[in-house]
């Protein structure tokens, strides 16, 4: 099996198991004389739980990334030619599909047994929005082999598309005859006014939810790299406490054994 196909076997599997059956593959690649192989086993890390979710998702229901990564690229064509109209009805699709596909994840992640904790969660989304947004972290994600959560890299709408759909909202409708009306004008004025309104407010609650999420991302992601410092120190104190352990060992076997010689010895002297 080539390093790729092995990969996204391992990386979809128990993570409890993924360092022990990576091991034994590396072992049985170098046995065959596949150096190469090995190498590149040994060098894969273990999936944090929320890598790993993401990964049994692309494996387990290619369908549900194909539609995340298919409306990433339709919002950035509707971007693009700043199509307001598409640009809001897209905007809703996005919040919509990244919250089932997630809940799909959660669900898979579970019916393996590991029920995500609400962090966890958190981290599957927002590797799913990278996967939106950025098509390099799309094909990451659809790979199946992620080992840590993907940062969110954006995808909110630039100026000049949140303009678009202000214009959209303001576009004068043709005018129609008093008969024609089906609600006075000044009511309709109201409305539309409301409407301008309300997507500015949209643009500007838009861009304070990024930001927000946007440290809130980058906290997550200290407080992972702390806790994998923490177990690597953990580790290593456990490590050297059997170190201090043996070595403890040692010497009161030698202070046994150097207090017994002592003590033949001041019987042999008293003879």
């Amino acid at each position: 099996m080539e390093l790729e196909e092995l990969a996204r076997e391992l990386y979809a599997a128990d993570p409890a198991e993924f360092i022990p059956a990576r091991d034994r593959h590396a072992a049985a690649a170098a046995e065959r004389g596949d150096r190469e192989l090995a190498a590149g086993l040994k060098k894969l890390r273990k999936p944090t739980a929320a890598a790993w979710a993401v990964n049994l998702l692309a494996n387990t229901d290619p369908g549900s990334v194909t539609e995340l990564l298919e409306l990433g690229e339709k919002l950035r064509a509707a971007q693009r030619e700043l199509r307001g109209d598409d640009l809001r009805a897209l905007a809703a699709d996005r919040t919509r599909l990244l919250r089932e596909v997630t809940g799909r994840a959660a669900e898979l992640a579970e019916q393996h047994g590991h029920r995500l904790t609400e962090p966890t969660r958190q981290q599957v989304e927002q590797t799913l929005t990278a996967a939106l947004s950025d098509p390099e972290a799309g094909r990451a994600v659809r790979a199946g082999t992620l080992a840590k959560a993907l940062e969110y890299s954006g995808f909110g709408l630039d100026e000049l598309a949140v303009a678009a759909i202000r214009r959209t909202a303001a576009r004068p409708k043709p005018r129609q005859s008093s008969a024609e009306r089906p609600k006075p004008q000044r009511e309709l004025r109201e409305l539309r006014e409301q409407l301008r309104h309300t997507d500015e407010q949209l643009g500007e609650a838009t861009g304070a939810e990024e930001r927000a999420e946007s440290a809130e991302r980058e906290a997550e992601q200290r407080c992972e790299e702390l806790r994998e410092a923490l177990q690597q120190a953990e580790s290593e104190l456990r490590e050297h406490r059997r170190n201090a352990k043996t070595a403890r060992q040692r010497r009161e076997r030698a202070q046994h054994d150097r207090d017994a010689s002592a003590e033949r010895l001041r019987r042999l002297e008293e003879r």
